[in-house]
């Protein structure tokens, strides 16, 4: 591994920063505890999708997780749900020895911001009490220090902001309210973790008080210690099977005479007030968030129950808040209605909490799934084994289980094109009649007529016979992926400005470069190699990445292997060739880039929407066809679908950040009447490789 790189130093930085902890300490005078956990009861979740939807954040009993917590070493028990204690109090009902906590959602008012804070050891009156002053961060903090009830602020650069990224201002502030810090968390990444330890470092005694005069606030007035401040760890896990492995040790000097007088739980509660805590876990990129989505995903698709049309349309929100939930009430409405899909859900799901499929199951399954059943079984086994780390094992499995419904889908695929009646008669007629039909009608009536299978010769019910399982599973893995980045990244220019401010592990400045048409034999091909021959004499920080089975990779030139490639009669001299984006997602994280070019409208191009959308980067497009000229001077398209090429295209090249252009035609072309852009275009003249990287937010949001 590349000592050099962001994620190498990451992780040498948190090694050397757990083991200094670590020696702090007796071993023998620590007790351990996951300080940041949930199960069912957490069933109002704060993102506002979820709330549409009427689901809960997740449906893990729980007992679940007291079991996953005792078997990762945890020697305290208490369980975080979301504003609420009442799996606590169930336990403490069955006298177990727990510690009363919650994580309540608090909103700071000056600056129009939520954040999580975990809450411990309060009664059943002060619990109420907490909750219905939530809504002011300030006086909940207030009301918990003057009873002497320790918080913790969550995940702090994890946070729900309305309407911009905070200033530095407000965490500023926060270093006044708040005496202890969620450091290590199981699920954010290692960058946002070690960011938040150095910022909380940098934290000295005299900030405290010159930030006491700026503020004009007393030090004392929210915290029992302010001028102590102390870091925590916590799993945050909401599935079950990561409880525990990521925590905190408490420091309770005489730990086992004490424990001959007192509970586990009444020494925790003095040791977290006191500030007396390691935090442990591990060193981590997105692997646990993905695994936790794709957990809950399942889940959803397990539990999932119509919230209605009138609930998703009368409930506040932005429309397109609502259209996606929508779009994804429908996606699971048909996930269920798919048996075999739902078969792999359920073994899935189980198999990640570590139950096998019974005996059986193997001789049931067909020859084509059986690599998919054993990768799936191997989870099983592994959660079984009690190694403690299984999130890596655990992700290894699933990027397999992906590689064969992609190699399933796409063989499938590719033999269906080969065989179908529309593979030989997709001329430009047909092709045009077909685009005619994305026009949905605006009739509902439309919508409940019955309609013939066929559309111009194809039957799709043939069609997608074989392939709507692979498609499905293979799309869940891949949304998975996509959430828990998204999730991640999505303050990603708050992040960068932040590391930049306290001068500690800055993200590096590297672009990604897709392309289809690197290996052509045309003057789009022939301009692009030639800019990697200049990005490779200047060492730029540039890289292009190809989907082929032909090139070989080069410095700064990224070669994929395609899942599948296949033309098509309309356009042959032009192969489409589909890569692995799980493949690409991974990569695009491991090689470090920070933003994104794209130089082609096919598959490329959607990959770079992703990547824009999923790791919150600038991305721009390098125009160099125009496909409205091509409609109507080589398929003869009428004025109606050219005008719908023109407004594709509109709607596409809008997604972008930025986009580049060759000449002044291009240019005219979309910022004149027909386009209607509002924005700069930028000269591409073939010097991409050129602009400069030292402020990646030069351009505003839709500029280029």
């Amino acid at each position: 591994m590349d000592t050099n790189t962001l994620q190498s130093i990451l992780k040498s930085g948190l090694d050397r920063f757990l083991s200094e902890q670590f020696e702090k300490f007796p071993r023998e005078d620590l007790l351990k505890v996951d300080l940041h956990c949930h199960d069912c009861n957490s069933d109002e979740p704060d993102e506002l999708i979820g709330r549409i939807l009427n689901m809960p954040e997740t449906w893990m009993p729980t007992k679940r997780v007291v079991e996953e917590l005792g078997k990762n070493g945890c020697e305290a028990l208490t369980i975080t749900n979301h504003n609420n204690a009442r799996s606590c109090y169930a336990l403490q009902e069955k006298s177990m020895d727990v510690l009363t906590a919650a994580e309540f959602s608090c909103w700071v008012p000056d600056f129009n911001i939520g954040i999580h804070v975990l809450t411990y050891g309060f009664t059943p009156e002060q619990e109420k009490r907490l909750d219905k002053l939530r809504k002011n961060v300030y006086a909940f903090q207030e009301y918990a220090c003057a009873n002497d009830i320790p918080t913790i602020w969550a995940h702090p650069l994890y946070h729900y902001a309305t309407d911009r990224m905070p200033p530095m201002e407000f965490f500023d502030k926060m270093l006044l309210v708040f005496e202890r810090f969620e450091m290590l968390n199981g699920q954010r990444d290692t960058w946002q973790n070690m960011l938040v330890k150095e910022w909380v470092d940098s934290c000295t005694p005299e900030k405290i008080a010159q930030l006491s005069v700026q503020f004009d606030i007393d030090p004392e007035r929210y915290c029992r210690n302010p001028y102590r401040k102390s870091l925590s760890g916590g799993s945050d896990s909401h599935m079950g099977f990561f409880a525990g492995l990521t925590g905190t040790y408490l420091y309770i000097p005489d730990l086992q005479e004490r424990l001959k007088t007192g509970s586990k739980s009444q020494l925790a509660l003095e040791a977290i007030r006191r500030g007396d805590m390691i935090p442990y876990g591990s060193h981590q990129n997105s692997e646990k968030l993905t695994i936790a989505f794709l957990d809950y995903v399942c889940q959803i698709a397990l539990n999932y129950k119509d919230p209605g049309l009138m609930r998703i349309l009368l409930h506040k929100g932005k429309t397109a808040d609502k259209a996606v939930s929508l779009l994804v009430s429908n996606a699971f409405a048909e996930v269920r209605r798919h048996r075999i899909t739902m078969s792999f859900i359920n073994i899935f799901h189980n198999c990640l909490l570590g139950k096998s499929p019974s005996f059986l199951k193997k001789f049931v399954v067909s020859s084509a799934y059986k690599p998919v059943f054993e990768d799936v079984v191997k989870m099983a086994k592994e959660h079984q084994s009690g190694k403690g780390f299984i999130a890596e094992e655990y992700y290894r499995s699933i990027c397999s289980i992906n590689s064969h419904l992609n190699e399933l889908l796409f063989s499938r695929l590719v033999k269906k094109i080969t065989k179908a009646k529309w593979s030989r008669q997709m001329d430009a007629p047909s092709l045009e009649k077909l685009i005619g039909q994305f026009e949905l009608p605006s009739n509902i009536r439309a919508y409940t007529e019955k309609s013939d299978k066929k559309h111009h010769g194809i039957d799709l019910e043939d069609f997608l016979d074989g392939l709507s399982f692979p498609f499905l599973a293979s799309s869940l893995l891949l949304s998975a992926h996509f959430t828990s980045a998204r999730v991640l990244f999505n303050t990603r220019p708050f992040l960068k400005d932040f590391s930049a401010q306290l001068g500690k592990y800055q993200h590096p400045e590297r672009a990604l470069w897709l392309t289809d048409t690197f290996e052509d034999k045309n003057g789009v091909s022939a301009a692009l190699q030639a800019m990697h021959r200049e990005i490779k004499r200047r060492n730029l920080p540039v890289d292009l990445l190809v989907c082929s089975n032909t090139l070989v990779p080069d410095d700064h030139l990224v070669i994929v292997k395609p899942m599948c490639e296949f033309s098509i009669p309309l356009y042959p001299e032009q192969p489409v060739r589909i890569p692995n984006f799980v493949e690409l997602h991974n990569l695009f994280h491991e090689r470090e880039y920070d933003r994104v070019i794209c130089s082609t409208e096919g598959i490329m191009g959607a990959m770079g929407l992703y990547l824009k959308h999923a790791y919150s980067v600038p991305a721009s497009f390098f125009i160099h066809t125009d496909w409205v000229m091509f409609s109507r001077k080589v398929l003869n398209f009428d004025k109606h679908n050219q005008n719908r090429i023109r407004r594709f295209l509109r709607m596409y090249y809008s997604a972008f950040d930025r986009v580049f252009v060759l000449n002044n035609d291009q240019r005219k072309w979309l910022t004149g009447r027909e386009m209607n852009f509002m924005l700069m275009i930028r000269f591409a003249l073939l010097r991409i490789g050129l602009i400069p990287f030292s402020n990646p937010n030069r351009y505003p949001k839709g500029k280029c």
